[in-house]
């Protein structure tokens, strides 16, 4: 076993090795390390989970007593207390909180002493709710003390003296739970906001229905309360959610779900928030309401609230040489023109972000020498283009647009981009608008790189070699972010780039302990990850841009990214690809030009 004390490799960038213990050393650091990522496996099958009896190894033993806590929240007190001596377990404290870490040096441990020492990074809590709560603590390290031993006239190994609180290591949480997405509404009641939640795989498949029924009916996570709707207050599932028959999937809950007098488009809204919720069972739902008759829903409409389903899977993509922005080769539309921006006026750009709804394209676009930038902006129908006019109410040090929310159909979204100004968030909106800062409830820092979710309310942020993420709130008149959550990507000890890979991953670059830069995909909350590009050099990544993966497709991350690095372009491939001037479409570049590709961004 030994998957913690002595790291088995999981993925190609872990490492390999074995771990005994030498008699004659006086203190053996035990295993390899922490790895440098975190493997992906959501088959559904739990891995086999010890009890104290299995094992009269001591590291086997450490290692079983850090999965005990895995699983189902209602007995995981017991699963660990099964674990302790008498004395310990009395003194325990009760709740199903499960503190989650993660190693960042190799555990310490004396042959002959029954103690071992981890030096461990928290990572959060997990909640029985399935939501890991990002630790309020800075990433410095904290030293646990594991004690274990036997008891007189008891068999086995018990632990004597541990923390005063549940463990569980990002390996552990990686093994034994599956990545669920659940979606609450937003304030405005125009799209779906996904929330990340973490379902024991000892769950039976046909119990999981039941279960997010029961996340749904309890509260969004912490950080998006502010930007989304919970169900009706009193809402409850009235049973247990029976197995799929018939390729449909019976939900019922109580009359407080759709409160009499309700909006026309409540039930409808529901519906839709289950259907995604309960994704990948059947699309068929059958809905009863109080006493109501079950009615099925079958269409497939209930895809588009959910802004993240009009990904598509080959985006169009862009970048900036000598000024102008380019299409590059290969890309879908590569022979025609930019969309919206008039060739006359696509010059002296620094970067630029565009967008699109069903029926209009979006520009947004830096401009100028450094130091005497304008942000421009213009939208078109499809396939026009439209004269670009500057924002009122920026200047200064721009860093790179991007737009959050657009106007799809007849819904009511206002057209909102965001921009870093000296440090500072601002919003802007379409052509002849004037920008207004956004303001924090907690505000951590000049922000050096921000990016936003598909679904254009949740925002990535870096701020003083640090990532947060905090919610989007654009209802009623002012445009707010939520209070930021420090989020904590293994091996980085600073970050400088940021965008979203997919609805609960970033993908994240930054430099590592020995100041060499590594790309990384995280989950959104910061408790696993996967090593993108190890080492990439030391020159300082200063920008990131992605697609964000369809939620449909089966993948949990992009598989398009791309960087600048040294002022030059590079994509995020097995290992690094430059995006060369011979990779853009359009004239060719003369050969003496000295124009490099840089500010890479794809339309979204």
């Amino acid at each position: 076993m030994r998957r913690l004390l002595c790291t088995v490799a999981v993925v190609a960038t872990m490492l390999a090795g074995g771990c005994g213990i030498p008699a004659e050393s006086d203190v053996t650091i035990l295993g390899d390390g922490p790895p440098s990522g975190v493997s992906v496996d959501d088959d559904g099958s739990p891995p086999v989970q010890y009890a104290r009896q299995d094992t009269t190894d001591l590291e086997e033993f450490a290692d079983n007593y850090l999965e005990a806590a895995a699983g189902d929240p209602e007995t995981a007190l017991n699963r660990v207390k099964a674990f302790q001596a008498p004395e310990l377990a009395n003194r325990f404290p009760t709740g199903n909180d499960i503190k989650v870490i993660r190693e960042t040096e190799r555990p310490l441990y004396s042959p002959g002493d029954s103690e071992i020492t981890f030096i461990v990074q928290v990572v959060g809590t997990l909640r029985a709710n399935g939501v890991l709560q990002p630790a309020d603590t800075t990433s410095s390290p904290t030293r646990y003390k594991l004690r274990i031993g036997e008891i007189a006239g008891e068999d086995g190994l018990f632990v004597l003296n541990a923390p005063q609180a549940m463990l569980m290591t990002d390996e552990t949480l990686n093994l034994f739970y599956q990545r669920r997405t659940i979606y609450w509404w937003n304030n405005e009641n125009t799209a779906l906001v996904p929330d990340l939640r973490y379902m024991p795989r000892s769950v039976p498949t046909v119990q999981q229905p039941t279960t997010i029924l029961g996340w749904l009916t309890g509260a969004p996570a912490p950080w998006l309360s502010d930007a989304v709707n919970s169900l009706p207050t009193g809402t409850q599932a009235a049973d247990n959610v029976p197995a799929i028959t018939n390729d449909t999937l019976e939900i019922r809950l109580n009359d407080k779900a759709v409160p009499q007098g309700a909006d026309p488009e409540a039930l409808d809204r529901l519906r839709r928030q289950l259907q995604w919720s309960m994704q990948p069972v059947p699309r068929t739902i059958s809905i009863a309401i109080g006493r109501n008759e079950p009615v099925p829903v079958t269409d497939g409409e209930f895809f588009e609230s959910n802004r993240a389903y009009r990904l598509d899977e080959d985006p169009e993509r862009f970048a900036i040489l000598g000024g102008g922005i380019r299409r590059l080769k290969g890309s879908p539309r590569a022979d025609e023109d930019v969309p919206v921006i008039k060739p006359a006026a696509n010059r002296d750009i620094a970067s630029a972000a565009i967008s699109a709804s069903p029926t209009r394209a979006y520009i947004a676009v830096v401009t100028g020498p450094e130091g005497q930038r304008r942000l421009r902006v213009a939208d078109a129908p499809l396939g026009e283009q439209a004269d670009i006019t500057e924002v009122v109410g920026l200047s200064g040090r721009l860093g790179t647009p991007v737009w959050a929310q657009l106007p799809a159909g007849g819904e009511s979204t206002r057209t909102i981009g965001l921009i870093t100004m000296n440090g500072h968030v601002y919003a802007f909106g379409g052509a002849g608008s004037r920008a207004q800062r956004v303001e924090w409830q907690g505000d951590p820092g000049p922000v050096t790189a921000l990016s936003v979710a598909p679904d254009g309310h949740r925002v990535a942020v870096v701020s003083g070699g640090r990532l947060y993420r905090a919610a989007l709130n654009t209802s009623g008149d002012g445009i707010t972010l939520g209070l930021p959550e420090q989020v904590l990507p293994p091996t980085l000890k600073v970050v400088t780039a940021v965008a979203w890979s997919s609805e609960d991953y970033l993908v994240v670059a930054g430099a590592r302990r020995d100041n060499r830069y590594a790309v990384l995909d995280v989950t959104v909350d910061g408790a696993l990850s996967t090593v993108r590009l190890d080492d990439i050099g030391a020159e300082r990544v200063t920008f990131l841009s992605a697609y964000p993966s369809n939620p449909v497709n089966g993948t949990e991350r992009s598989s398009s990214e791309s960087y600048v690095a040294g002022g030059e372009a590079w994509d995020v491939l097995s290992a690094p690809d430059r995006i060369t001037s011979s990779r853009l479409a359009g004239p060719p570049v003369p050969a003496q030009s000295d124009a490099v590709p840089t500010a890479p961004f794809f339309l979204d």
